[in-house]
């Protein structure tokens, strides 16, 4: 079946993964996750009624129903869902209280993808700025730990550094903090999609606000950094560099067009590289059409790129283009829990073809489809309509990419500056032979 390209447009723009990642600039060195994305300071909205609440309520949850790609909900009894919130919203207090709650009940169905964004959250979306403080926090090995810094960045002026242990946030014992935060994180798609919203929550503020941080160096020594929260560019970046095996590195934080023209110039310079690397950790997704334009850079005829399919049973093929490959050597792609939506899309598919050999962490796990962003008065509601099936049938969602070559991410790593994924990339690409090229 052919390509519906009118459905293919209005779709492409809208494959993004559910969670609230910074995706304009790789903070810290290639492996970590990009820095935290917090909501950007908007001028105040006037206050919601109790009667706008409740048609906000219903609103949200009369489109999940109607327009939910899953008849049977995920297994969630969606009709019982309405009659156990609706009371919850007439309790709520604040506009803050009615948000949380509506995004507890959107998290019912454990879906990244359909979620309900405050007011100040779409403006984030729409204006393509986030909200940074310079630093990353992960659980590495059961504990919060920096896993990545801004270059020349305010955080790592104050002496932070990859593979310090959190102990306070704000005052507050991390543990305390990490409480609050989980009771604030609705159900999503895997338990790693919750984490990196847990963890996001833990450094989230408007900018020009202040983040203090207590960590503890390698040496058990404790160190205390102020750090101020800047509002920095939301956008699809290329990075590229030829490594000293001779292999080719790409880095991709966003697939939104048209960053394909970059990252094919990158391409074209790596066309005598005995293989190239893909390192799309942390890269929450993107538009569909732009991952498959992408991916046709690496086969020299049509191939499959799976389908997207609404409720009702239409569906929506996705494939390459023929004639537009650039490079024929082997590829190896990087992934973590950061690695969402698009970022599965392209990583699955090719693992399937046998395109590319997959090393890191296991992915997100996040991969439905948006038709459209709604607007309800009190914010915005994004629903997944299409479900999606990679040629072989698989899903992604809920399993994600799991990587031919898993390398955990240790916290001794991070403190010696080691980037073990990549070091296994080039280890499995130089193991190629020459004759391994694209079909």
């Amino acid at each position: 079946m052919a390509i519906d390209l009118v459905k293919l447009r209005r779709l492409s723009s809208t494959i993004l993964i559910g969670l609230l990642l910074a995706s304009a600039s790789a903070f810290g060195r290639q492996h970590t996750f990009n820095a935290s994305r917090s909501a950007i300071v908007a001028p105040t909205a006037e206050a919601l009624s109790p009667r706008d609440r409740l048609d906000a309520f219903e609103d949200v949850w009369e489109t999940i129903n109607e327009k939910y790609y899953d008849p049977s909900f995920n297994g969630v009894n969606w009709r019982a869902v309405r009659e156990r919130y609706r009371p919850l919203v007439e309790a709520a207090g604040t506009d803050e209280e009615f948000y949380v709650v509506l995004k507890q009940m959107v998290g019912e169905l454990h879906d990244a993808h359909t979620r309900f964004a405050t007011p100040e959250e779409r403006r984030e979306r729409e204006r393509y700025e986030a909200v940074s403080t310079g630093v990353s926090i992960f659980e590495v090995e059961g504990k919060p730990v920096i896993v990545g810094l801004e270059p020349d960045s305010e955080a790592s002026r104050a002496g932070l550094e990859e593979g310090m242990l959190v102990l306070e946030i704000d005052g507050k014992p991390v543990a305390d903090r990490l409480a609050e935060a989980r009771a604030r994180v609705a159900g999503s798609s895997t338990d790693r999609a919750v984490q990196l919203r847990i963890y996001r929550l833990l450094i989230d503020g408007p900018s020009g606000s202040a983040l203090k941080l207590k960590v503890a160096r390698a040496d058990g020594s404790v160190l205390e950094a102020r750090l101020v929260r800047h509002v920095v560019p939301d956008n699809a970046v290329v990075t590229s560099r030829r490594l000293p095996s001779g292999l080719g590195y790409i880095k991709l934080t966003l697939w939104k067009s048209p960053i394909r023209k970059q990252l094919k110039r990158a391409l074209e310079q790596f066309q005598d590289a005995p293989g190239v690397i893909i390192d799309i950790r942390g890269n929450p997704g993107g538009e569909a059409e732009e991952v498959v334009k992408i991916a046709s850079f690496f086969f020299n005829s049509h191939v499959s790129f799976g389908k997207f399919t609404s409720r009702s049973g239409k569906a929506i093929f996705f494939r390459t283009s023929d004639g537009d490959q650039v490079y024929k050597g082997p590829v190896a792609i990087i992934v973590n829990e950061g690695s969402g939506s698009g970022s599965e899309l392209f990583a699955g598919v090719m693992q399937e073809n046998r395109r590319a050999i997959i090393v890191g962490r296991r992915s997100c796990g996040c991969v439905l489809g948006i038709s459209r962003f709604k607007r309800i008065k009190g914010g915005e509601l994004a629903v997944s309509e299409l479900g999606y099936l990679s040629p072989l049938g698989k899903t992604f969602e809920g399993t994600g990419v799991i990587p031919n070559n898993s390398v955990p991410l240790t916290i001794s790593d991070l403190q010696h500056h080691r980037d073990a994924a990549l070091e296994e990339a080039e280890s499995v690409l130089r193991r190629i032979e020459p004759k391994s090229s694209s079909r």
